[in-house]
């Protein structure tokens, strides 16, 4: 009996062992033992790289100060914003110091000049930082509602509030957006650019893009270790004169140049046209380029110009896999250095069959690519 009962302790063992490792596995696969979430605030990663921190930590760190975190978040929820541009925008004013105070009378962790703090501050000492998160977020609000009308999607919204704040509502009223002020239009690019890369830990373009949602991180470099020459938006213009050719005025695309010997498709495309070099129409303006749309929603149309004579690998028809080489930077067309121009159009733009300059609605690649974990520097 003895005999008996030591065999069956050990089969029982045995067993007790193969369950353990069974299903220890579908546990770990379900997520059990870690109820660790994705902090919403942490800075962008992009290749591993959490952007503008020096230190090479095995975590990002969280860029909003700790004593403001539930005051911020209370003060986003409140304008209907994202905690990352109540954050951004408060980062820019006042460096998150609840005493700073500006040349021209600004006070507080959130800037407010005195006759706007009268009216929105309660009475409260404008140097209180919670006071002064408090009163930025019903402000916002405010300020979001005046430009409702004019704001077609959520990402405008957010721009034009911005640039209510900076410029004041009427300015954004009488443009139909953000005015054409230099000091304006840089306090919203760089707010919608921090709150992006230093306040999301996805990288997701704050409000989202018009074209719908878009995967996060499924893209390829469209031309791995090049540097941004060009970025988008205004422009001088690139020509001797521009009279006649408004549209010169405007960048539609970014430029980018480097070592790297070819450029690539960042995602599964469909070829719809392949200049012919220099008899093409366009081939002064555009150099050698390539015509190609996304296979997959959002159907994107893109754009690569200048390429290098003779160098172009993809013929019209073509559907070629993200990170396949499309043909080498080049100095063609209106350039004057080697690299590759980058365009994105809305998906309802004509897909290009034949040389055809673009009239439609084209993106900042920037967001749309950070989004997609791709670093432009």
């Amino acid at each position: 009996m003895e005999e008996q009962s030591g065999g069956g302790k050990i089969v029982l063992a045995i067993l007790g062992v193969l369950l353990l490792l069974i299903i220890t596995p579908i546990i770990l696969f379900l997520g059990g033992g870690s109820d660790e979430a994705t902090d919403p605030n942490a800075p962008c990663v992009i290749e591993g790289t959490p952007i503008g921190q020096t230190e090479n930590d095995e975590k990002p760190t969280v860029k909003i100060p700790e004593e403001y975190r539930e005051a911020v978040d209370q003060s986003a929820s409140t304008a209907g914003l994202p905690v990352g541009i109540i954050a951004a925008q408060i980062q820019q004013e006042s460096g998150w110091n609840p005493k700073a105070t500006s040349p021209v009378g600004a006070r507080g962790i959130a800037q407010f000049m005195p006759g706007t703090w009268a009216e929105w501050g309660k009475g409260k000492d404008p140097f209180d930082p919670f006071a002064g998160l408090d009163a930025q977020g019903r402000y916002m609000k405010h300020l979001g509602e005046t430009i409702a009308d004019l704001a077609t999607n959520e990402q405008d919204k957010i721009q034009f509030t911005l640039a209510a704040y900076n410029a004041g509502a009427g300015n954004v009223q009488k443009y139909g957006g953000i005015p054409p002020f230099e000091e304006t239009r840089h306090y919203v690019e760089t707010i919608m650019g921090n709150a992006q890369m230093e306040y999301s830990s996805d990288c997701e373009a704050p409000g989202g893009f018009d074209f719908g949602d878009l995967s996060t991180g499924e893209w390829a470099h469209p031309m791995p270790n090049s540097r941004l020459t060009s970025g988008y938006g205004p422009r001088a213009c690139p020509l001797s004169s521009c009279v006649g050719k408004p549209f010169l005025l405007k960048h539609e695309g970014i430029d980018m140049a480097g070592s790297e010997p070819y450029f690539y498709a960042p995602t599964e495309l469909k070829i719809t046209y392949v200049s012919v070099g220099s008899p093409d129409q366009l081939y002064g303006s555009y150099g050698n380029y390539i015509f190609a749309q996304m296979t997959e929603a959002p159907y994107l149309v893109f754009e690569f110009h200048e390429a290098q004579d003779h160098s172009l690998m993809v013929k019209t028809g073509d559907i070629v896999q993200k990170g396949t080489p499309l043909g080498k930077p080049g100095a063609t067309g209106n350039s004057s250095g080697i690299h590759i121009h980058f365009q994105i159009n809305n998906p309802e733009t004509s897909v290009f069959d034949r040389p055809a300059v673009n009239n439609g609605t084209t993106y900042d690649p920037i967001p749309i690519l950070r989004q997609q974990k791709v670093n432009i520097q």
